[in-house]
C-alpha cells in the first residue's frame, strides 16, 4: 500500500478545491456563479469571471453584476448565452 505523504495530501486539497465552481441560472434574467476567483471585466453586454478552472463569459444585455462576497457573484439582466473557457494549469496559479 503506497503512502500519501502530508504535503502532497494538501496540494491536493488545494486542487480539488479550485475545481468545485457553481452556476445557477434562473430563466434568463440571472446568474449566481459561486467560488469565482476574479471578476475580469463586466460591461452591459458582458460579463467575466474567473473560477478555478474556468473563465466563464455571460453575454447578453442590461448585465449587472452584483454581491462580490464569499467568492460568489450575481449577474442579472437578459443572458443570451455562456461560455466556458477551460483555464490551463499555468493559467490558475
Amino acid at each position: 500500500m503506497k503512502k500519501i505523504s502530508f504535503l502532497s495530501f494538501f496540494g491536493m486539497t488545494k486542487e480539488l478545491t479550485a475545481l468545485s465552481s457553481y452556476i445557477s441560472i434562473t430563466d434568463d434574467r440571472a446568474a449566481v456563479i459561486e467560488n469565482c476567483k476574479q471578476i475580469v471585466e463586466c460591461s452591459e453586454i458582458m460579463a467575466k469571471v474567473l473560477t478555478g478552472s474556468f473563465e466563464i463569459e455571460i453575454w447578453g444585455s442590461g448585465l449587472t453584476m452584483s454581491n462580490f462576497c464569499s467568492d460568489s457573484v450575481e449577474i442579472r439582466g437578459k443572458i443570451e448565452s455562456v461560455k466556458l473557457v477551460s483555464r490551463s494549469i499555468r493559467e490558475r496559479g
